[in-house]
């Protein structure tokens, strides 16, 4: 009679014998993720968010910008690509040396936020598709649509302030209203920027057309007290309030900050950092101009 321990040998020999014998087909297949190359989206994606990274060189940015193109190209309608290429196409408008850079890239920026938001937010792209007043179709956005209702309004806005005061008046309700309503949905988006663009767009507008020194000192404080780092929004204060309320030892002060300041303090946002500092060593140069 057979040993319990030849009866175990011979099953194990059985056991290896059969899967020597399996054909290739039989085999466990390797995991999907272990097979496959990135497509063209991811791939494309992927290079846009490492050149991003570095978008503090103007040609690192170049390619992030033409990497989002890309992914947005092969899978259209795609957040994950649209909301990218905004942010760098907004990166681009903020750090151009000219105004005809900077109003091309903020109308770019604009138009990948909408072309976002009417996934994120089909309510929001109904009402615009049927008439309704961009303001009150801005209540339509839900939280998923904060950032790209953001991007939106400030794309719309600063290509409006590169074209003239008309341009600013034709806009300026629409824009008020989304970036109000992006404030709602979340006021931390890109370091408070809803509040920092509020304020400069409110002191930049007369009282009469939904400006003033009072609203636009609560939105500047709600961004110091949201962002105390971001240099950004202490440029636009200096350029907006402070010459509006013509307060010299305010700009001052607020430009000396920035100048001050490691843009790398704060490694996330430093190369908005950085040209925050450009700004206001510019803005310091127009000083006697201003006051």
């Amino acid at each position: 009679m057979p040993s319990r321990r030849s009866l175990a040998l011979a099953a194990l020999a059985l056991v290896a014998g059969a899967s020597a014998c399996r054909r290739p087909a039989e085999t466990a297949p390797a995991p999907a993720d272990a097979r496959a190359a990135p497509g063209p989206f991811e791939a494309a994606l992927a290079e846009g968010v490492r050149a991003f990274e570095e978008r503090a060189d103007p040609a690192r940015l170049v390619e992030a910008i033409s990497a989002f193109q890309r992914a947005a190209a092969a899978r259209p309608g795609a957040v994950d690509a649209e909301l990218p290429l905004a942010r760098a196409q907004a990166f681009r408008a903020l750090s151009a040396r000219e105004p005809a850079e900077a109003k091309e890239a903020w109308d770019a920026s604009a138009r990948a936020a909408e072309r976002a938001l009417r996934v994120t937010s089909p309510g929001w792209a109904q009402a615009i598709d049927r008439g309704e007043d961009p303001a009150a179709a801005a209540a339509r956005v839900d939280p998923p649509g904060g950032e790209a209702l953001y991007l939106l309004a400030q794309g719309a806005m600063r290509g409006a302030q590169a074209t003239g005061y008309a341009a600013v008046l034709a806009v300026k309700d629409a824009a008020l209203a989304m970036m109000a309503r992006a404030a709602e949905l979340d006021e931390r988006i890109d370091a408070a920027g809803p509040h920092r663009a509020l304020g400069a767009w409110r002191a930049a507008l007369p009282v009469a057309a939904g400006g003033g020194a009072d609203a636009a000192r609560a939105h500047f404080d709600r961004a110091r007290q949201l962002a105390p780092d971001d240099l950004l929004g202490r440029v636009a204060e200096a350029e907006t309030y402070a010459v509006l309320v013509q307060d010299s030892a305010l700009f001052d002060r607020l430009l000396a900050e920035v100048t001050g300041s490691d843009p790398a303090s704060d490694p996330a946002r430093a190369p908005e950092n950085g040209v925050a500092q450009r700004r206001a060593i510019e803005l310091r140069e127009r000083r006697a101009r201003l006051f």
